[in-house]
C-alpha cells in the first residue's frame, strides 16, 4: 500500500452542529473506510472537541461501535469487531450516562 504525504502544513477551519460530529465520526474513525491520515486528523479534532464538550465528543465513535457490533463494511471490514479492545470500547460508549 502505498501512502501519499502532504508536505506543507495545512489550516482547517470548520463548523457543524453536534449531529454532524456524530456523524463524520462514522465514517472518518472507521479503520475499514478511513485512512490512516484521515483517522489521525479527526482524532484530533475531537480530543480538541472534548475540551469543549466531552459529552459530545464520547458519542463520536466509528461506525461499528455506534451500531454495536455491525460493521456495514463488508468488504472492507477491518475485524475491530472482534477484538478485545472493541469489546471494551463498547462497554465504554454504552454505560455513558
Amino acid at each position: 500500500r502505498e501512502y501519499m504525504f502532504q508536505v506543507a502544513p495545512d489550516d482547517m477551519y470548520m463548523t457543524g452542529n453536534a449531529q454532524s460530529f456524530i456523524k463524520i465520526s462514522r465514517k472518518r474513525l472507521c479503520k475499514g473506510c478511513a485512512s490512516y491520515e484521515t483517522r489521525m486528523a479527526w482524532e484530533i479534532i475531537i480530543e480538541a472537541l472534548r475540551e469543549i464538550d466531552p459529552i459530545l465528543a464520547s458519542v463520536c465513535v466509528p461506525e461499528c461501535i455506534y451500531r454495536g457490533g455491525f460493521c456495514p463494511e463488508t468488504d472492507r471490514c477491518c475485524g475491530y469487531v472482534n477484538a478485545k479492545k472493541f469489546e471494551e470500547d463498547l462497554k465504554k460508549y454504552r454505560s455513558f450516562e
